[in-house]
């Protein structure tokens, strides 16, 4: 069992009938204790079970280290803390933004990282997989057969009902130099063995994450950054990972940049309302700078005008929809209570929206928050920087609404 600081903080929201906000969860030492200073982390939901892969360093060498740490009770105890990767393995590669990846189907858990070439901030992938729920771990094969440059990056991963994984991630192996490709690959075998490495859009933003999210019908859409113009972008592939089509902009902005923004968004299905998807994206695009959100009722095919949220300063955002209603959305900016993770929630399908609350610890720098829906309520995690710990976990809880049925 781990040790936890729990912060009881009691208020309602009068404005809307909203999730209240519930209790924060801050690890001193955060799940991985003989970790020091988080360089990635990743959170998926399988059921009621939370899975979280952290990337830190040793205490005493300094050896960069994955972990992987597990609740079945929807983060509020959590397991002994496993260490995936062997001493001397080599360096691994992670920063926020740019993280090892966790999805979990049942027994089966996987785990991706990178490890480091001369590139400072992309190398080979290492998979790990485990098929007793995480107590030993195995390496699969590399799903990136055809990248001889072994420098990949911003991967994503996700489950279907099926347990196959999907997998989705940055290289250059046409070696353009200022942008990437965006590439896929599916392993029926909890990772051990991946088939496709195919390539979904070859010319994409360098240096912005991207996300997955497993439809009805088990095909999956990606959501990524694309590089003329910087907007972000759908890509929808079949359910046995064979065929993909490009479903155009999400919020088509036309921005025109040279570089990289160093941000991508976040997508999340409705639990019953199997048309709908809800996206947060954020735009730099002169004089229309901002966090916008977006619906679409017909899985990606068409989408809404977009329906700013936030302003330009407001981004590292992610997306959660806890029934066909209640939306979640969590990103770093500024808020009447301060600079930090602020969370914000829609109680109409994102009609109209609550004012931001603070989440993190005033005066700390924090960043790069996910949030995800549980059946009783939201879960936000984020990293933040402490004078004497380097960057700390911390999470969350936003608590369902009383009188709410609805099943995520």
């Amino acid at each position: 069992m781990l040790r936890r600081h729990t912060l009881y903080l009691f208020f309602i929201w009068a404005m809307l009938a909203i999730p209240t906000l519930g209790h924060c969860i801050d690890y001193p030492q955060y799940p991985a204790s003989d970790l020091t200073d988080i360089q990635g982390m990743d959170i998926y939901k399988d059921g009621n079970s939370l899975h979280i892969v952290l990337v830190g360093k040793l205490k005493d060498s300094g050896e960069s280290r994955v972990a992987y740490v597990h609740s079945k009770n929807n983060g509020e105890t959590w397991g002994k803390p496993v260490t995936i990767n062997r001493q001397g393995g080599g360096k691994v590669v992670s920063r926020r933004g740019n993280e090892a990846q966790v999805t979990a189907s049942g027994k089966r858990i996987a785990v991706i990282f990178n490890q480091s070439t001369e590139l400072p901030n992309a190398g080979p992938m290492a998979v790990a997989y485990s098929s007793n729920g995480g107590i030993n771990w195995q390496l699969g094969e590399s799903p990136a057969v055809g990248d001889i440059t072994h420098n990949q990056s911003y991967l994503d991963m996700a489950a279907d009902k099926a347990g196959a994984l999907h997998l989705i991630w940055l290289d250059d192996r046409e070696e353009h130099g200022n942008t990437q490709g965006l590439r896929y690959a599916k392993s029926r075998d909890g990772g051990r063995h991946w088939q496709g490495d195919v390539t979904l859009d070859p010319v994409v933003c360098t240096c912005c994450w991207n996300r997955l999210v497993v439809l009805p019908d088990q095909s999956v859409a990606a959501l990524y950054r694309d590089d003329d113009p910087h907007d972000m972008h759908l890509v929808r592939v079949s359910p046995d990972g064979q065929s993909w089509r490009s479903l155009g902009a999400v919020g088509a902005f036309d921005w025109r940049f040279n570089g990289c923004p160093h941000c991508g968004g976040g997508i999340a299905g409705a639990p019953r309302k199997s048309g709908y998807l809800h996206s947060v994206v954020w735009s730099g695009k002169e004089g229309s700078s901002g966090l916008f959100h977006l619906i679409s009722t017909d899985l990606g095919e068409h989408w809404s005008t977009p329906h700013r949220i936030a302003d330009g300063q407001s981004r590292e955002s992610d997306i959660a929809v806890l029934s066909d209603a209640w939306i979640g959305v969590v990103y770093v900016g500024p808020s009447d209570e301060g600079e930090g993770v602020q969370f914000i929630a829609s109680a109409d399908q994102g009609k109209s929206w609550t004012p931001p609350r603070r989440l993190s610890t005033p005066g700390l720098v924090a960043d790069h928050p996910r949030i995800v829906s549980t059946p009783d309520g939201f879960r936000v995690f984020w990293t933040e920087k402490h004078p004497s710990a380097g960057k700390v976990l911390a999470m969350y809880f936003v608590t369902k609404p009383k009188g709410d049925q609805s099943k995520t």
